[in-house]
């Protein structure tokens, strides 16, 4: 069974690839050039005025980490809502090379309450956007912020993938 969901994992990987492939693909080139962001550039909107530096930078560490292609599948689950529920198929991201080209840019973070945010940021593949403008989700577990599963799970399903966390 294990092997099973770790072949779906991949062939989930590799759909996630070909469908950020064809996105970029897909762009025109009258699009209008922006400058280039860095990855830890963070914008909070007036409405997000009310959260904390501190919190805002805790929000944005758990997105970019999380997002980060090269980064230690081990590191990932801590990173995300129902984390080890999530280990056999962030294993299986890890060991894609495809996936270690993706990043994130955070734009900006709105607090909806004491344990849970909206997230605005672009998913990057070779540092340009393939899904930009996304609105997520973090929440506060155990004290610390992480990416939400429903985001996490809502992305997989753009790619046709799921998991029984979602």
């Amino acid at each position: 069974m294990r092997n099973t969901l770790r072949r779906k994992a991949m062939a989930c990987c590799g759909l996630v690839a070909v469908a950020i492939v064809t996105v970029v693909g897909c762009g025109s080139d009258d699009e209008e050039a922006s400058s280039p962001s860095t990855p830890s550039a963070v914008t909070t909107s007036a409405e997000a005025a009310a959260a904390d530096p501190a919190t805002v930078e805790s929000i944005t560490d758990a997105y970019l980490l999380f997002f980060d292609g090269k980064a230690p599948a081990d590191q990932k689950v801590a990173m995300v809502e129902k984390g080890a529920e999530f280990t056999p198929l962030l294993e299986a991201q890890a060991a894609n090379p495809q996936a270690q080209s993706t990043s994130v840019t955070v734009g900006g973070v709105k607090l909806i309450d004491a344990d849970n945010a909206d997230v605005t940021y672009s998913l990057l593949m070779n540092g340009e956007p393939v899904l930009p403008d996304q609105t997520g989700q973090a929440v506060r577990e155990g004290g610390q912020w992480k990416v939400a599963a429903a985001t996490y799970c809502a992305l997989m399903a753009i790619q046709g993938g799921t998991s029984p966390a979602c």
